[in-house]
């Protein structure tokens, strides 16, 4: 009798363990799609921002959010082969369990006054 409850004591025990691993594992898992789904959000408010409100506004530049504690963004133009077609990049990155994770968004503009 007492080894069938210390059989049955260590099989609810291994049977915890891995509900509690499996759990830890959605959690983090659902705050990893919410960490991408805010990048995300920010991509497109930062494209919008420099497509519409600051068009003329063609320098590279890096900053934070204010309003989003831990988020960074930076944007960069590189030339393409084409006359005044500038490859714009937009990334966002964020710390997730020890590393950096980005996510970025690239455009193409057209702007003949840039030089390259």
């Amino acid at each position: 009798m007492l080894m069938e409850v210390i059989l049955a004591v260590a099989l609810l025990s291994l049977a915890l363990f891995g509900v509690i691993e499996g759990l830890s594992r959605c959690v983090a898992a659902a705050q990893s799609v919410q960490n991408y789904a805010t990048a995300q959000r920010l991509l497109a408010n930062k494209s919008y921002e420099f497509r519409v409100e600051r068009a003329q506004d063609t320098l590279d530049q890096e900053g934070t959010f204010e309003d989003v504690p831990g988020y960074s963004w930076a944007r960069r133009f590189e030339a393409t082969d084409e006359e005044g077609l500038w490859k714009q990049t937009i990334a966002v990155a964020w710390y997730e369990r020890g590393q950096t994770k980005t996510d970025d968004i690239v455009e193409y503009r057209y702007l003949p006054a840039k030089q390259r």
